[in-house]
């Protein structure tokens, strides 16, 4: 019988897993398999709710990797810590730096030697036209 839904990780996730700690001379039943499967789904979901605790406790609503780690000392699951803790810092040391998204349409233009920019409404009527808003763009503006 298959675990609900709500319960559940991705089989596959689960067959990963159970092969790379096993490895390839050990095999598990299907069954064995569901059951690995429901149950790393609640355990899931009790850390998620001791963590959501805590974070209510500082009152913010965003649940932090430190918020776990308190979650997994609170629950009694002190062994699973320092593997959580070097996972997090292997995972911010190869973190790729974020991109910064390109300015929008709305937002003013950067200048790079932090001088007021010129106020001329001609010249900053025909930089914003030209640079900034799309023909398809400025039609609709005027309607």
């Amino acid at each position: 019988m298959a675990p609900p839904l709500e319960y559940t990780l991705p089989l596959g996730t689960v067959n990963r897993i159970v092969k790379e700690c096993l490895g390839n001379k050990a095999g598990m039943t299907r069954e064995a398999r569901e059951t690995v499967q429901a149950a790393a789904g609640v355990f899931i979901l009790y850390l998620t709710s001791a963590a959501n605790e805590e974070c209510k406790a500082k009152k913010r609503q965003t649940i932090s990797a430190q918020d776990v780690i308190k979650a997994l000392h609170d629950v009694d699951m002190d062994s699973f810590v320092t593997p959580l803790e070097t996972f997090l810092h292997a995972t911010k040391s190869t973190k790729k730096p974020v991109v910064k998204a390109s300015p929008s349409i709305d937002a003013p233009p950067e200048h790079e030697d932090n001088v007021a920019p010129d106020t001329s409404i001609e010249e900053d009527d025909e930089e914003t036209k030209d640079e900034h808003i799309p023909d398809d763009d400025m039609n609709e503006q005027d309607d």
